[in-house]
This record gives C-alpha cells, structure tokens and sequence, in this order.
C-alpha cells in the first residue's frame, strides 16, 4: 500500500511548531514520518527555517530531510544529531554524490535522492544498488503552491519499469484529484504539503485515501 507522508515547508520557526501540532493532534500521524523542507536561498530561490528549530520540536514521527542546498555534505552531520532517519539530497547539487551517499549510509540513515524535472532518471544508474529512496519532484524546489507537472507521471514509470531496489516517492503539488495517477503510476510514497496542511488534516487525509482506492 502507498504510504503518505505531510511535508513541511516553513520559513518561520512559529509555522512549524503549529505545523508540528497539527500532525501531533491528529492520531493519523502520530506514528508515521514527516517530509521536512530545508531551502539555502542557493539551491533555490527560498530559505527556510533551520535544523536547529526542528531539534526543539520533540514528537515521535520519524524525520526524513529534504536538502534543496547547494552543499548537503554540510548539513548531514548536524541532520543525525537532530535525530533523522532519512536524508534526502539532490542529485543537481554542487556536492560530489557518491561522497553524499557514503556520509549518509556511515550515520546510518537512510539515503534519498531528489531528482527535479529536466533530470533523466537514468543519471542515477551507477548509485542505484547504495540508495534508499528516489524523490520524483513534480514541481520546481523552493515553494509550495505551485501547479504539478505531467512529465513526473513518465518520470514515474520510467523509473518503475527499470526495476531498481529503490522505493519511488513524489513530491509537490499532490492533491485528491491527482493522487489516484501518481499512485498508479507506481510511486510508493505520495509526499504532501500544503493540501494536508491548510484545514483539518485528518479530513484532507481521508480524501486522499478516498482518491487512491
């Protein structure tokens, strides 16, 4: 079964503690993950907030990091110490890749790569067998709200139909109307931000398990 996953996408310490209370009173996520957005103002035209304000949030969701930096080999370190399971980078950053993966994989997290749109998936092959987790993003990095793009559902596929021993996850602009596509077209995750988190989670949450069946 396809797993949902809330992501986070704050530039304020104040929205992500309220972002983090809103999954910690729905019962639907207490016991799950959460996608939170890191953004360096370089990768992307956004800064988000830090590793230091999600470290004095304590819950029980299991953490993954997405990197939209210049340079995650500088993020990893402090990521482990702030209790994260899962590292996502991506492979358009100026960090070597294989040094990603192995810094990763040596604190024992999981490995994530994000790939964004014009990326062929095939530009993973040599890392296929050290990673984790391939994050299929359907919008431009940096900012929610923006529209999803087709071309994902082939990146989708494209990546199914190779057979790596990769879970596919997506992520940006997924929503009930879309959610039933994307899952068809083979992803194992369906990473969502704002559609989860504008009104009452659980009943968006419901909507979208509404969506999928």
């Amino acid at each position: 079964m396809v797993q949902i996953i809330p992501a986070i996408l704050d530039k304020t310490p104040e929205d992500f503690t309220k972002h983090m209370e809103q999954l910690k009173n729905s019962a639907s996520f207490q016991e799950g993950w959460v996608h939170i957005d890191f953004a360096d103002n370089e990768f992307v035209h956004n800064g988000t907030i830090g590793i230091d304000t999600v470290a004095k949030q304590p819950n029980s969701l299991n953490k993954e990091a997405h990197l939209m930096v210049a340079h995650p080999l500088q993020w990893i370190d402090q990521l482990k110490e702030a209790g994260f399971k899962r590292v996502i980078f991506h492979f358009e950053s100026k960090d070597d890749i294989g040094e990603c993966i192995d810094k990763i994989k040596t604190l024992g997290m999981e490995i994530g790569v994000a790939l964004n749109i014009d990326t062929p998936v095939e530009n993973l092959k040599p890392f296929k067998d050290k990673i984790d987790l391939v994050l299929i993003m359907a919008i431009v990095p940096g900012f929610q709200g923006q529209p999803f793009l087709p071309e994902a559902l082939d990146k989708i596929r494209g990546l199914k139909q190779l057979n790596w021993p990769v879970r596919i996850s997506v992520d940006g602009a997924v929503r009930d109307d879309n959610a039933k596509q994307i899952v068809e077209a083979g992803v194992d995750q369906l990473t969502v931000g704002s559609y989860l988190l504008k009104g009452d989670i659980d009943e968006n949450l419901e909507n979208l398990w509404e969506a999928v069946k």
